[in-house]
């Protein structure tokens, strides 16, 4: 049963109140056709609204079944809207996007009804206002009077107990209006059916009842409710506890949502596409961002080979020279070192250098006993590939081979038999370069020596180093007189090292550098042409012989002669004999027996290119010359000068006399000006032994040259007492660890012998912690790396900051297009309210619309990334030899997804607010 009991209602506006009605006290049978006539403005429409719960009345109360709603709140009028009231409009109100099934059986969805009785359901409804086998048809493919019929059944198919009609037939014809009338007036035979009408004929023709309004009053009721009948009703009323709910699930919003979108796809389309412009910014920097740092990350454990763990008596501090630059000379640095698509970590180190404020303990100085090398022996060998540990002795100085230098003072036939010292090849290289093209190339002869590391050692492991190397030609090298080639990554040696290794004389070299230099007047085109045909069979099998340094330097008595002191000769210590002419005692023939060439994939190797011999001759080389009368005198030199590294020589212009002081010798070339050449010019040289690392030169350049009165030092050098091959105790220890993690255990292992506590070596023997020197390791790459990386998180940072600001303005986008979908779909939500559904579930309609936009933004954004990702790893990535230099992983991909449907939904919250809080009554209304 349904009472009006005195129901006021009053519209406050600005300027006024109105009273639309004036205590309207009505009471309606379980089943009758009541119509209620009246004027426009008497408060029909406004009745009826109450009534359907729509709005709410200011004073009186609205009984149903016996219950008062003065108490109600938003769910309890949706549940009765959704389980008691069924609407028909006169404009059907249906949502032109469903089709009419959807429009049916969304008052079941909204009332939890499941998804097979819901169909069945909507299709009986629809079979009973005579619509069967149309149930897919579209709003717009049907006629007026049908789509009041769908109107009927969507307002019939949750079995109301109440049907109101609000002008039903105000849209149709005569004779549909006529159809239309019949079907409810079938239908108030088992329900109460509440019409409002302007047309008195229709209601005295099938109404039961009529009902007059006048001025929000009521001043006619044909067929009043009289109080024996509503005290009979109240108790044939059976009292029913239902638990009643009205909700519209998510899933429901989502298909509304997505048909909406649907049906104006052009639009949706370019909103995706303007929405992605931030999605694809965002996610092509972080796909480069992450792309170079998987290609560094990739490149880690193949730099490891090239740049291992290192224990050095002296070294660099690339930590100290790192924390006196700034992030932008940092900046600058990586951009600068990258060569060839690769880290090159020497120009690294010398633009630290260069740019740090200071090099105060810039220098690492570590005292290497034989306790520290027991202790890195004891590692546990699963941690490491390889471990190397080199004495530190010159062998250039000690490695003789024949070579076609035309040395002045020799006929040809000792020329043609005559071997020359490596170091004695490299001085008059730097001769030819300081005098060839009139002294063009005369600064990069000091160069030379520093530059030019043609002779090492090979690492002990050879499973490690074939694993990065192939054996081309030969064997590996591992008898103490066996030697090996190792090629470069163009499976070449350059000139330079060849010349200096003795397969080429000064006339390639010569050649070689009128060629790189342009002069081709003064070039041999057929020796520069059987240049390039030089093989890999070239290379093997070529001898050297090595000799003692008691067979090589000899002695001068007049050293420091008290009785020479204005003579030259008494500044030089040593002559160095860089010439063999078979009168050099104790040789030992070596031999090249294998070339080994990069493995195609390896950037990084353990090995330059150049000349190796093995640890067997290492172990003899120290065992010859430890006690050397060169190696005391330098050992005798360094214990009674605190300061000194080594023995110092030098190359002395005094009065434009040029000799040496120290250790040395002197030599003159004959040399022509163009190969073709007659003018043969004769050109003093003289060498040094001992060694200018490229620091030194470096540093040696940033302050400058030193001289005093009529004599100035040209060129210097140091001899070392491990040079000299004076030390049987390492003097550098490469660490080479299996990959990036297992570095962390070489350093933590190695971190040991500076920290509390005792050590226990393999020996037995164990050292307290006051027994241990310092001795710090360098770990160059782990900083490099960091630096790089640094440097590439500010720009990712930088760039992600800049291209957000278009997400800003997606998000804002998004807002506005959300708030112009809310007033496309106001009809809509009035729908949805008029058959229970709730605020929120009117929120959620938008929600989903800006979900489905981000995720199809975020979706489009991410495969236009990935198009572009795969261009740039086709086209830089190829041609760079990159790699993959665009890779934007799953992960963030689904991060950067999640961002697009968060800020779009965002974007959504305030209109969908604005659209939760819309009047139904002025959303049905609107048009």
């Amino acid at each position: 049963m349904l009472k009006l009991d005195n129901i006021t209602k009053i519209y406050q506006t600005k300027e006024m109140k109105v009273e639309a009605l004036k205590g309207i006290s009505l009471a309606f049978r379980k089943n009758e056709f009541v119509s209620i006539l009246g004027p426009s403005g008497c408060g029909k429409t406004t009745t009826l609204n109450i009534i359907g719960g729509l709005d709410h009345y200011t004073n009186g109360d609205l009984l149903i079944d016996g219950r008062s709603t003065k108490k109600f709140k938003d769910h309890d009028w949706d549940v009765y809207r959704n389980h008691k009231i069924g609407f028909v409009f006169q404009s059907y109100n249906l949502i032109p996007h469903e089709n009419i099934l959807e429009n049916v059986e969304l008052a079941l969805t909204i009332s939890g009804v499941s998804k097979e009785e819901r169909v069945k359901l909507a299709k009986e409804a629809l079979d009973k206002v005579g619509l069967k086998d149309m149930y897919s048809k579209k709003p717009s493919e049907l006629s007026g009077g049908q789509c009041q019929r769908v109107a009927i059944a969507r307002a019939l198919v949750n079995k109301p107990d109440i049907l109101l009609a609000d002008e039903p037939t105000g849209a149709l014809d005569s004779k549909t209006s006529v159809q239309i009338m019949d079907l409810i007036k079938e239908i108030s035979k088992d329900k109460l059916v509440i019409m409002v009408t302007h047309n008195p004929t229709l209601a005295e023709k099938y109404s039961t009842r009529i009902i007059n309004l006048l001025d929000g009053k009521v001043v006619g009721d044909t067929n009043p409710y009289s109080l024996e009948e509503e005290e009979k009703e109240r108790g044939e009323a059976v009292n029913e506890e239902e638990k009643e709910k009205a909700k519209m699930s998510w899933w429901t919003a989502f298909k509304l949502s997505a048909k909406n979108l649907l049906s104006k796809a052009k639009r949706t389309s370019l909103i995706v596409v303007a929405s992605s412009i931030g999605i694809v910014g965002v996610s092509a920097v972080l796909a480069v961002s992450q792309g170079v740092s998987g290609y560094i990350t990739n490149m880690q454990d193949d730099m490891l080979s090239g740049y291992p763990i290192e224990v050095s008596e002296n070294a660099l501090d690339l930590s100290s020279l790192l924390s006196s630059t700034t992030s932008g000379q940092q900046g600058e640095i990586v951009r600068h070192s990258w060569k060839d698509g690769k880290i090159d970590v020497q120009i690294i180190t010398e633009s630290l250098i260069k740019a740090s404020s200071t090099m105060n303990n810039a220098t690492l100085k570590n005292d290497i006993n034989e306790d520290y090398v027991q202790f890195v022996k004891d590692m546990p060998t699963d941690y490491y590939a390889a471990l190397g540990m080199e004495y530190g002795f010159d062998l250039k100085n000690n490695l003789y081979v024949h070579s076609d230098i035309r040395l002045d003072g020799y006929d040809d036939d000792e020329l043609a038999n005559q071997r020359y010292s490596i170091t004695g090849i490299t001085a008059v290289c730097a001769t030819i370069l300081e005098n060839i093209n009139g002294g063009e190339y005369a600064s990069y002869s000091s160069m030379v020596d520093s530059y030019t590391n043609a002779v090492n050692e090979a690492l002990p492991n050879e499973d490690y180093v074939l694993s990065q190397y192939d054996v081309v030609k030969g064997k590996y090298a591992t008898g103490e007189n066996e030697l090996m080639i190792v090629l470069n990554h163009q499976n070449q040696l350059t000139e330079f090292v060849l010349t200096l290794l003795g397969y080429y004389g000064q006339d390639e070299f010569a050649n070689a550098i009128y060629h790189f230099s342009k002069q081709e007047d003064k070039m041999d085109k057929e020796l520069w042409e059987k240049q390039q045909s030089f093989t890999k069979d070239d290379l093997l099998n070529q001898e050297y012989y090595y000799y003692p340094n008691d067979s090589i330097y000899q002695k001068n008595s007049s050293y420091n002669d008290p009785n020479m002191a204005n003579n030259p000769l008494a500044l030089q210590a040593y002559n160095y004999s860089f010439v063999d002419k078979g009168d050099l005692a104790n040789g030992t023939k070596m031999k090249v027996v294998g070339i080994l060439a990069p493995k195609e994939d390896m950037q990084y190797g353990s090995m330059s290119s150049g000349l190796y011999f093995t640890q067997a001759f290492a172990d003899k080389y120290v065992k010859d010359n430890l006690n050397s009368s060169v190696a005391s005198f330098v050992k005798d030199y360094v214990s009674k000068n605190e300061n000194a590294s080594g023995f110092p020589s030098a190359v002395v212009n005094y009065n434009g006399a040029e000799f040496f002081s120290g250790i040395g010798f002197m030599y003159d070339v004959n040399f022509p000006d163009g190969l073709h050449s007659q003018d043969v010019e004769t050109y003093q040289g003289t060498g040094l032994i001992g060694s200018s690392s490229s620091l030194a030169s470096l540093l040696g350049g940033m302050m400058g040259g030193t001289s005093s009165g009529e004599t100035k030092l040209s060129k210097s050098a140091i001899l070392s007492v491990r040079e000299a091959g004076g030390n049987d105790i390492p003097g550098v220890i490469k660490i080479y660890p299996n990959n990036f993690k297992d570095k962390y255990k070489v350093t933590d292992y190695l971190d040991q012998w500076v920290e509390d506590g005792n050590i226990t070596l393999s020996t037995g023997k164990t050292l307290a912690k006051a027994d241990r020197t310092e001795i710090k390791y360098t770990d160059d790459i782990s900083l490099i790396i960091a630096m790089i990386n640094g440097v590439v998180n500010i720009v990712t940072i930088a760039l992600i900051c800049f291209t957000s600001l278009s997400l800003v303005v997606s998000t804002v986008m998004i807002g506005i297009i959300t708030y112009v979908s809310v007033m496309e779909r106001i009809k809509e939500i009035g729908v949805i309210r008029s058959l229970g559904g709730r605020k929120k579930d009117v929120s959620h309609l938008f929600n989903a619309e800006t979900l489905i936009i981000g995720a199809f933004s975020g979706i489009f954004g991410l495969v236009v990334t990935y198009i572009v990702e795969i261009i740039l790893n086709l086209t830089i990535g190829v041609k760079y030899s990159l790699g993959m230099i665009a890779n934007l992983n799953w992960y963030s991909a689904l991060i950067i997804l999640l961002i697009s449907i968060l800020l779009t939904m965002a974007a959504g919250i305030i209109p969908a607010k604005a659209a939760a809080r819309q009047d139904p009554v002025d959303a049905l209304r609107s048009e």
